[in-house]
């Protein structure tokens, strides 16, 4: 188990060496900019998606709520029907 460790912490600070201290690094970093922002944008939007989909649920039980307490009070005899 501490081999595994030592061995992805090399290779971790490898990348990370290649990628800030040379300059094909610098190529990568400057292609991979556009595509995170993207991807941090995406998610943003997915995340919205998310809320909006919670808010309709919520308001969904709450029309039921409102109508089984409606359907509850009701004053007419005979008002449970089985349609």
């Amino acid at each position: 188990m501490v081999i595994a460790g030592a061995t992805v912490g090399a290779l971790i600070g490898a990348a990370a060496t290649y990628l800030f201290f040379t300059d094909g690094g610098k190529q990568v970093r400057d292609r991979l900019e556009p595509a995170v922002d993207e991807l941090r944008h995406e998610f943003g939007r997915f995340q919205k998606t998310i809320e909006k989909l919670g808010e309709m649920a919520n308001d969904g039980l709450r029309v039921v709520n409102e109508f089984n307490a409606a359907r509850s009070q009701s004053s007419f005899p005979g008002s449970r029907t089985s349609h």
